[in-house]
């Protein structure tokens, strides 16, 4: 008797290995929860729940208040950066340069008259007209009047030269720092609105206009196109049949008839069949989690599956 139960229990493991396996499962979305990198509070929100939109459409913005001013106060430090540099690069004003140049003019006419006082005072004091101190005078005069030239000379030449090298040097700097500011500023202020990472679907909004959202408070679960996926659950007695890269046919609510995936992931451990697929016949089995890509048409997120592995060539023959 154990003899004859023993074939039997062989026969109907070698039917089963021969027949097509057929998996449990749903589809599920890898969402992607969408926050702001900084907190604030929500002004607007530009999209609705279930809508498609396309990569790069806003979906809400903070309140941008601050950083508006921000920005504002960064031009205008930018603005007078860029003047001081180029003053100092430009040289002196006009004005400057006229008043450099009477200053000369007027040294020049004392130093005329210095100089003729010298040559009288000096033929004055050959002939003893005139004291030894009195010409010692003149000759002191005509000297300062040099001196007051060569000064107001200088004074032109530096009206009309532009500001020291190194000084320009740390002019242009504090410009292009200056520049670096407002483009910090105008990224912040750009960032205050939060774009759809790529094409997709608004899945929930979460926050709302007047809510507070940051880094850690997500206002919108989105679903990026193409990222649906198939979770099945392979039985023990299955596994050798259903690996990586292993095709399988889907069946479900509303699908089409020609719905395909392909296995990506098969998981290393077995667990107990998920609640949400129990039924009287499966509820103590164990089962191996796998991930599968559609090749295609993706039913909507939580859609129970049902998928018939693909016979391969060699199965076939058999």
């Amino acid at each position: 008797m154990k003899r004859i139960l023993a074939a039997i229990a062989l026969f109907a493991l070698g039917g089963c290995g021969n027949e097509t396996p057929t998996l449990n499962g749903y589809a599920e979305g890898e969402f992607v929860m969408l926050a702001p990198e900084t907190s604030g509070r929500i002004a607007q929100v530009n999209a609705a729940e279930g809508a498609a939109v396309a990569a790069g459409a806003p979906l809400f913005s903070l309140d941008i208040a601050a950083e508006t001013l921000s920005l504002e106060a960064a031009r205008a430090r930018a603005a007078a950066a860029t003047a001081r540099f180029d003053d100092a690069a430009a040289g002196g004003r006009t004005p400057e340069i006229i008043a450099a140049r009477q200053q000369l003019e007027q040294a020049k006419a004392a130093q005329v008259r210095a100089r003729a006082d010298r040559a009288r005072a000096q033929e004055l004091a050959s002939t003893g007209v005139i004291p030894r101190a009195r010409l010692d005078e003149a000759v002191a005069a005509a000297e300062t009047a040099d001196a007051r030239v060569s000064e107001a000379r200088q004074r032109v030449t530096l009206a009309e030269l532009p500001a020291r090298e190194n000084q320009i040097k740390a002019l242009a700097a504090s410009a292009e720092e200056a520049e670096r500011q407002v483009k910090m500023a105008e990224d912040a202020l750009r960032r205050r609105t939060v774009l759809a990472p790529a094409a997709g679907r608004v899945e929930r909004i979460l926050r709302y206009a007047g809510d507070v959202a940051g880094p850690s408070v997500p206002a919108v679960r989105f679903l990026p196109d193409g990222r649906v996926i198939a979770v099945l659950f392979i039985p023990e007695p299955a596994l050798s049949r259903v690996t990586v890269g292993t095709r399988v046919s889907i069946a479900c609510d509303g699908c089409a008839a020609d719905v395909a995936a392909e296995i990506v992931s098969v998981a290393d451990e077995t667990e107990f069949t998920p609640p949400i697929i129990y039924s009287d016949a499966e509820r103590t089995r164990l089962v191996y989690r796998a991930e599968a890509r559609f090749t295609g048409f993706a039913p909507p997120p939580g859609t129970p599956l049902r998928a018939e592995v693909q016979q391969r060539g060699a199965d076939r023959g058999n």
